[in-house]
């Protein structure tokens, strides 16, 4: 007889069991209450679209209808554009998880096991997270249509990963069969455009002279990435991507390539297989590494190259020798001005010379790395490296560039040249020789152990030996350098150096440069190999030691050659002013335009402005007009310190009225009417903030 499974009909004694057990009744009631169902959608964005979305949602939508579940008000969640072979960046998945956690539903439909995840160990991690959790996974389509338990979740995991492998193989040799046929696989680098057929490139002139011009100014004017990429942009060149030329695109990385200077298809190359990225486990992140040379795909094209092999080669070579530096110092690049001479500064200690603050001007100051570091140098105090430059370019001009000077480096190098190259000639022979009787030796002692059946332990000590003295040999023959050329100075017009130095002391602190300016900066970069500060505390003026080769003026010589000619150069210099700087050289440049009336109005300006002013009367109303103009060409000088004959001491308060009064307004809109060159291209904004206040006073 079977006993009642009433809970009224069990015994007193049993009643706390049965109100223990109807507590976890209730509870699995709540957990079981939602029974409302997600849909999960998703697309990579390789070949599919947003269409692939609305499939998959009308798909699991008619699932749900066939199988009696209720979706949610907003149940559908989809990634756009998003790879299953990670979890990072999954928002719409993130958002699913963090409603399962919350107990907001309690089946998930997907349109294929495959739009969850493609790796088996994410796969199974959301399946064993989703069961946990209490929540039932449904698959729409396939052989595997309906809930997925444990065995189908293991089977469609592998399924899906062994798919996506599969994919990339054939993607992967379509692409390496395409490229053995020279076919451009990637994207059209910058000097090239789209051919008529698929994945056919042609040469865009224009912009492989610009190319050209890259590869030239690295080169040949040895003028760094940055500083090409600052020539494109104030040219208003257009970047390869649009907007702005930066370093990268120019010369790339150096774990990663790319970059301009780097791309052997300007000398014809197209290379396929160069680089693979590997993804971080359990990230969507990917490393790049750089495959062995043996696992490339190349093809030689010779009608798409434009650049000279050579040119290339050295171009690449001067990237691998400036590849690593020095993280600590602080960077040109922040600068508002170019240091003329970055880099061969040295304090008397040895120690470089960091650059420090700069104020608006752009100056910085020079200090010694070992006294503001370590405290190891009595140089503690700094310098103005507006000064220090400009006492470098008067050394160049007048001693370093000087005809005496020049006429002792052709005689000295010359010498030294033919001394060097005969000293290597001597010590190249010497090493090949003892190379050759090394070499010699080792196939004598393999006829001799032949003979002897055996080999002696002190034969192979010998061999060891003598292999690795031949080893240490061979690096010396390799790095061993012969001088081969000589410096024609008579292809270098020096005397219009010297010219370019009194121009670039005047333009100091050398903002906004050109490319003759750059070009002439890496000249002097060249010709001064070290620059050794001495200031000692509580002194006015200070020493330079200039260690200069004129070696360095052509680019092609080596840094070994530079070494053979190198001469010592001491400079005293006097204490820096303090105040606003104005090197002799500027003030005598201005004096000269003021003395000439460069920069004054001629006598037809005069007629044009004097019937403006006719209700003015004052004797030196013209002299206040000519100051201004004076004042706005000149720049950096004010009203109170122009040159003769603007030094009147009057000029300034005269000035004032002038612009009060509106008369300056007055004459400039006359003299831009009748388009006189004396306002032609005139920058008026020095004095657009005094004339506001002036005119706002009276």
């Amino acid at each position: 007889m079977n006993k009642s499974t009433d809970p009224d009909d069990f015994p007193a004694e049993l009643q706390s069991i049965r109100k223990w057990m109807r507590r976890f009744e209730a509870e699995a009631e709540v957990a079981s209450a939602s029974a409302e169902c997600v849909i999960y959608a998703r697309f990579s964005g390789r070949a599919q679209k947003e269409a692939s979305i609305e499939r998959q949602a009308e798909v699991c939508t008619g699932y749900a209808a066939q199988m009696d579940f209720e979706l949610r008000s907003e149940h559908l969640f989809a990634d756009r554009g998003k790879t299953g072979d990670s979890l990072d960046d999954r928002t719409a998945l993130e958002e699913i998880r963090r409603l399962a956690r919350s107990k907001a539903f309690g089946r998930l439909l997907l349109y294929g096991w495959d739009r969850l995840s493609r790796r088996s160990a994410d796969g199974m991690m959301l399946f064993d997270e989703f069961t946990a959790l209490g929540i039932e996974i449904h698959v729409a389509t396939g052989s595997a249509t309906g809930r997925v338990d444990l065995v189908k979740a293991t089977f469609l995991s592998l399924c899906a990963m062994e798919e996506r492998e599969r994919f990339l193989r054939t993607t992967n040799y379509a692409q390496w069969v395409a490229a053995g046929k020279g076919t451009n696989i990637g994207a059209i680098p910058y000097g090239f455009r789209k051919g008529r057929g698929r994945g056919e490139i042609v040469v865009e002139e224009e912009e492989m002279k610009v190319v050209i011009r890259i590869f030239t100014l690295f080169v040949v004017h040895r003028i760094s990435p940055r500083k090409i990429a600052y020539i494109l942009n104030k040219e208003g060149i257009q970047a390869p991507r649009g907007g702005l030329w930066s370093q990268e695109a120019i010369a790339g990385s150096r774990i990663r390539c790319g970059g301009i200077l780097r791309n052997p298809k300007y000398i014809g190359w197209l290379i396929y297989g160069r680089m693979m990225r590997v993804r971080t486990p359990g990230r969507a992140k990917t490393v790049t590494r750089v495959r062995s040379s043996t696992h490339w795909k190349k093809v030689y094209r010779p009608e798409l190259a434009r650049v000279d092999p050579e040119l290339w080669r050295k171009a690449n070579a001067l990237l691998d020798e400036t590849a690593c530096d020095d993280r600590d110092e602080p960077r040109e690049r922040r600068s508002r001005s170019v240091l003329v001479f970055h880099g061969s500064y040295r304090c008397v200690c040895g120690q470089k010379m960091l650059l420090g603050g700069q104020g608006i001007s752009g100056v910085r100051r020079l200090v010694c790395a070992a006294a503001l570091k370590h405290g190891t140098c009595d140089r503690r105090g700094s310098t103005s490296s507006l000064f220090v430059e400009a006492e470098i370019l008067r050394e160049i001009r007048d001693n370093i560039l000087s005809d005496r000077a020049v006429e002792l480096f052709e005689a000295e190098f010359v010498v030294a040249m033919q001394r060097a190259r005969d000293e290597a000639l001597r010590t190249r022979a010497v090493l090949t020789e003892r190379i050759g009787q090394i070499d010699r030796w080792f196939d004598a002692s393999i006829d001799r152990s032949v003979l002897a059946g055996l080999t002696s332990d002190q034969e192979i000590g010998q061999r060891k030996r003598l292999n690795d003295e031949r080893e240490r040999l061979a690096k010396e023959l390799a790095n061993l350098h012969v001088p081969d050329g000589t410096v024609d100075l008579a292809q270098i017009a020096i005397p219009k150096m010297r010219d370019e130095m009194n121009r670039l002391i005047m333009r100091m602190p050398l903002k906004d440069p050109t490319e003759a300016d750059l070009k002439l900066v890496t000249a002097l970069r060249r010709l001064i190999d070290r620059v050794a500060i001495d200031r000692m505390p509580g002194q006015e003026g200070y020493t330079l030691t200039i260690d200069a080769s004129l070696v360095g003026l052509s680019a092609c010589q080596t840094i070994a050659s530079r070494g053979l000619a190198m001469q010592t150069f001491v400079r005293a210099c006097a204490a820096p002013c303090s105040g606003r700087v104005r090197t002799p050289e500027l003030m005598d440049h201005l004096a000269g335009k003021a003395k000439t009336n460069d920069w004054s109005t001629s006598e037809e300006d005069w007629s044009v402005v004097a019937p403006a002013w006719s209700g003015w009367e004052h004797p030196k109303k013209r002299l206040y007009l000519d100051a201004t103009l004076f004042y706005l060409r000149s720049e950096i000088l004010s009203l109170s310190t122009l040159p003769p004959p603007y030094d009147d001491e009057s000029i300034e308060y005269g000035v004032k009225v002038m612009i009060a009064k509106g008369h300056w307004a007055s004459a400039l809109a006359a003299l831009e009417q009748v388009c006189s060159p004396a306002v032609a291209n005139l920058d008026t904004s020095r004095l657009a903030a005094k004339t506001r206040r002036l005119t706002a006073a009276c």
